[in-house]
């Protein structure tokens, strides 16, 4: 008799998966998708640099870059915890598999921040 209703739940409940290109996932509370900098509050310290336990993270100081290496990053907020300026911010959002090793180069001309495309991460 336990067969009949689980057949009869699975033959007219909903689909057990998403159609995902068609409907994409949402993520769950403080899920860890991906980091970013403001880097108008970086004051390229290195505390993020030496704690990063994947070494994903580098500064070179004397072009103003912080370099994020998304294939070594391990997403796991320690670079944000380390962050005495709250520059470091872990987005919800996943970012989009990528299938070359590319570095994201943050980089600050004039006051403002730019995202050079070195495999630009999208944040919206």
């Amino acid at each position: 008799m336990s067969m009949l209703s689980t057949v009869c739940r699975n033959l007219f409940g909903g689909p057990a998966t998403l159609m995902y290109p068609v409907k994409p996932r949402e993520p769950v509370a403080r899920a860890r998708g991906q980091i970013t900098l403001n880097e108008s509050l970086c004051d390229q310290c290195g505390n993020c640099v030496r704690r990063c336990p994947a070494v994903a993270i580098e500064i070179v100081k004397e072009k103003k870059q912080w370099i994020l290496h998304p294939d070594r990053c391990i997403i796991c907020e320690v670079c944000a915890d380390a962050c005495n300026r709250n520059a470091i911010e872990v987005l919800p959002k996943w970012r989009t598999p990528f299938y070359e090793r590319e570095q994201i180069v943050f980089q600050s001309r004039g006051g403002k921040e730019v995202k050079e495309k070195a495999g630009e991460c999208p944040t919206e």
